[in-house]
């Protein structure tokens, strides 16, 4: 998928815990601290690259499916961090 000028695609990720003896455990976290991770970014989208985590208003996002997996798009101006 391609975007076009600020755009940004980007997928929901779980949240990550590392047990004491080295199993990741995946889960959901909540809308408001979620990270995402970007996959796509259009021409005119700065200071964000493909594989960057990032912050975001999920309410400002719309939900789109990419190849069976859930994702959004979001303009730039909605993300408010980079990891």
């Amino acid at each position: 998928m391609k975007m076009i000028g600020t755009n940004v695609l980007i997928a929901e990720t779980l949240k990550e815990e590392t047990t004491a003896g080295g199993i990741i455990l995946t889960g959901e976290t909540s809308k408001a601290a979620k990270p995402g991770l970007v996959l796509a970014t259009g021409p005119e989208a700065k200071h964000i690259q493909k594989g960057d985590r990032v912050f975001l208003d999920w309410s400002k996002s719309m939900p789109v499916d990419v190849d069976g997996n859930p994702a959004v798009i979001v303009d730039m101006l909605f993300i408010k961090a980079v990891l």
